[in-house]
C-alpha cells in the first residue's frame, strides 16, 4: 500500500470512462443539470491556481454531481477528493480516480487528510472537493458548523507563498419543478483566495468560508423557490414527458394532424 502522503493516483482512461458513465447517468435521472457561476467569472482564477470546492451535503448524488461538475466547470483542474477509508476498501476503483481514503472520526484520520490535502493543493491546477458538513443535511438547513479541517487547511495554505489556492463554495439542490424528473441545481459562491488572507487566523477563515457557503445556499434557495430559470445555465438536459405510452400516443395523434408535439410541461431549464 502507498504511504498516505503520496499524491492520489489518477488513471486517465479509467477516469474518462467513468465520466462518460456519469454524464449518461445524470442525463437519465435528471431533467437538467443547471448552474449559476457568475461569481466564478468575476474571480481572477489562473489556470495554474489550485482550488478547494466545498459544498453542502444534500444527497447520495453528491459525489456523482462533483465528478460531473469538475469536468464541466473546472476542466483545467485535476480532481481529488477524500472518501471514507472503509468505503474505499469496498470500491477500490475510486483509488485510481483521484479519491483517497481517510479514517473517519479520529485524530489520525484528520492528520492524514491534512497531509494529503496539502500535497494535492501544492500542485498546479489541482482541485480538492469536500463536503465539510460531515453529514447529510437538508438543503435549507444552514445551522450546522462546518468541520474544522476545512478552516485548518485554509489557514495552513494561506501561510505558504508558493501556490495560490482558491476556496470556492458550492450550494447544491435536487428539486422538482415542472417535469417528472428532478432538476440538479448548483450555485457557486464568491471565491476567496489565500493570497488575500495571508494573516487571517483559523477562526477568521472559518467565519468567511461558512458565510460564503451559507450565502450561496440562500441565493440558490431564492432562485429555486421562484423557479427562476433565467438565473441558471443549463449544462445537461435529460428526457422530459409523462408516461412513455401517453407520449407516444400524443406524438402519433399530432403527427396525423400535422402538428408538432412538445412532451415537456413547460419551457424552464430547457437546453
Amino acid at each position: 500500500m502507498k504511504p498516505p502522503t503520496d499524491l492520489p493516483t489518477i488513471n486517465r482512461p479509467m477516469l474518462g470512462g467513468f465520466r462518460w458513465f456519469v454524464r449518461r447517468y445524470l442525463k437519465q435521472h435528471f431533467h437538467s443539470v443547471a448552474v449559476n457561476r457568475v461569481n466564478l467569472r468575476h474571480a481572477t482564477i489562473d489556470q495554474g491556481d489550485s482550488l478547494v470546492v466545498y459544498a453542502n451535503h444534500a444527497s447520495w448524488w453528491d459525489p456523482l454531481a462533483a465528478i460531473y461538475l469538475a469536468e464541466q466547470v473546472f476542466a483545467d483542474h485535476a480532481m481529488f477528493a477524500p472518501i471514507d477509508a472503509i468505503a474505499l476498501q469496498k470500491y477500490r476503483m475510486f483509488a485510481r480516480m483521484g479519491f483517497f481514503g481517510v479514517e473517519q472520526n479520529s485524530l489520525r484520520g484528520a492528520a492524514e487528510f491534512l497531509r494529503i490535502a496539502e500535497k494535492v493543493l501544492s500542485q498546479r491546477s489541482a482541485s480538492l472537493w469536500l463536503t465539510p458538513e460531515g453529514r447529510f443535511a437538508d438543503v435549507r438547513d444552514q445551522q450546522a458548523e462546518l468541520m474544522p479541517g476545512l478552516s485548518h487547511l485554509a489557514a495552513k495554505m494561506s501561510r505558504q507563498n508558493q501556490q495560490r489556492v482558491w476556496f470556492v463554495s458550492g450550494a447544491v439542490e435536487y428539486t422538482f419543478w415542472e417535469e417528472r424528473k428532478p432538476e440538479l441545481l448548483v450555485w457557486f459562491g464568491k471565491p476567496v483566495c489565500t493570497e488575500a488572507m495571508r494573516t487571517n487566523s483559523k477562526h477568521q477563515w472559518a467565519e468567511v468560508l461558512t458565510s460564503r457557503l451559507r450565502d450561496a445556499q440562500q441565493q440558490l434557495a431564492t432562485a429555486s423557490i421562484a423557479r427562476d430559470s433565467q438565473m441558471f445555465e443549463v449544462l445537461s438536459s435529460g428526457k422530459a414527458g409523462s408516461f412513455f405510452v401517453y407520449d407516444i400516443w400524443r406524438s402519433m395523434k399530432n403527427s396525423l394532424a400535422g402538428r408538432a408535439v412538445c412532451v415537456e410541461h413547460g419551457d424552464k431549464l430547457r437546453k
